[in-house]
């Protein structure tokens, strides 16, 4: 979830939070702080992407350690604010808006390791786009509803409330998604597979729907509350025309794609996907898929991408390998462009 809707959850929770020894502002901006916390994480990118890729929602988004940063944050807050009751009085406070981040993060479909550092496993509900426009909007007015009527806690109430109906929505949306993958596969008479949903932004019925058969995958975005063929105009906007993408699961435009790729392509392919360079996009990855192979004088690069994050209009910005004849880690960037990984 991205930073501007964990910072309205945060305010949200902490006009809700009954926390007697501390001002309504000094509430608001511990929360606003707290539920933030979790994303420093990123101070580990400066010093090794690859680190911080592999740590990213990891123990800072931790269930298990979420007591301890709760602890150092109120003792924190504590320091900051010097109120009577020191840390205690920003302690649950600290702790439940914690958690509220660690939930935001969880019902998109990144993953979050909940359970580090125990585990590297990551869980996901995958109902919510990491950034959800409508969701930040109904937090947004929550909290300025509490700045409103600062007596009243049925702003910040509402607000909550709509924002776990949304999220039921888009849970709904999600178990049609995966029912029209599973009717796919049904029809082309395949056995053995595994269906996935991915939520696409803006519209929650709009999903990439993955189709894993072995090695081969079969996806295609869904517009779910449609059963007419969706197109745009020669002249329509760049929105407009990834949107006109997602058709009725009956309509869809089924794509392919190959873990491995063929013949030749497929054994350079298998070789740098085991390598141990290669390690920490075969942790991340859920629907990994070749890319492209790239061949120069001095060897190749192997590129993956990981399906889970196909849109249409949109290039994935999740696509690595590995590039001869050293096999070095490469990202590959929107602009074509080759940067060290590491």
């Amino acid at each position: 979830m991205d930073s501007l809707t964990h910072t309205f959850s945060g305010l949200v929770t902490a006009r809700l939070f009954p926390a007697r020894n501390l001002t309504l502002r000094q509430r608001y901006i511990a929360g606003a702080l707290a539920v933030n916390m979790p994303d420093l994480d990123i101070l580990l990118a400066p010093f090794s992407s690859e680190l911080y890729l592999l740590h990213h929602r990891g123990e800072t988004h931790s269930l298990l350690m979420a007591p301890l940063w709760a602890l150092l944050l109120s003792w924190i807050f504590s320091r900051m604010f010097k109120t009577q009751g020191g840390w205690r009085d920003f302690y649950g406070l600290s702790l439940i808006a914690l958690v509220v981040h660690i939930f935001g993060d969880w019902i998109t479909s990144y993953g979050t390791q909940i359970f580090a550092p125990l585990t590297r496993e990551t869980y996901s509900l995958g109902t919510t786009f990491i950034i959800d426009p409508l969701l930040a909007l109904l937090l947004l007015l929550g909290f300025l509803g509490s700045l409103w009527k600062k007596s009243s806690l049925k702003p910040a109430q509402l607000s909550a409330l709509l924002a776990v109906i949304l999220i039921g929505v888009q849970f709904y949306w999600k178990q049609q998604a995966l029912n029209a993958g599973q009717e796919y596969a049904r029809t082309q008479g395949w056995a053995n597979t595994v269906v996935t949903a991915e939520p696409r932004p803006i519209a929650p019925f709009n999903w990439t729907v993955i189709v894993r058969e072995g090695e081969r995958y079969h996806y295609a975005y869904l517009k779910l509350n449609s059963a007419t063929q969706q197109a745009a105009s020669a002249d329509a906007n760049w929105l407009a025309r990834a949107l006109s993408q997602f058709q009725p699961p009956k309509l869809a435009n089924w794509q392919t794609a190959t873990q491995f790729g063929e013949g030749q392509d497929s054994e350079l392919a298998r070789d740098i996907w085991s390598r141990p360079e290669f390690g920490y996009f075969r942790w991340f990855a859920s629907a990994p898929a070749l890319y492209r192979i790239d061949r120069h004088p001095n060897g190749a690069c192997v590129w993956f991408e990981d399906l889970r994050f196909a849109s249409p209009g949109r290039d994935s910005p999740f696509r690595f390998g590995l590039c001869g004849p050293d096999w070095q880690s490469y990202r590959l960037s929107r602009d074509g462009s080759a940067t060290p990984f590491r």
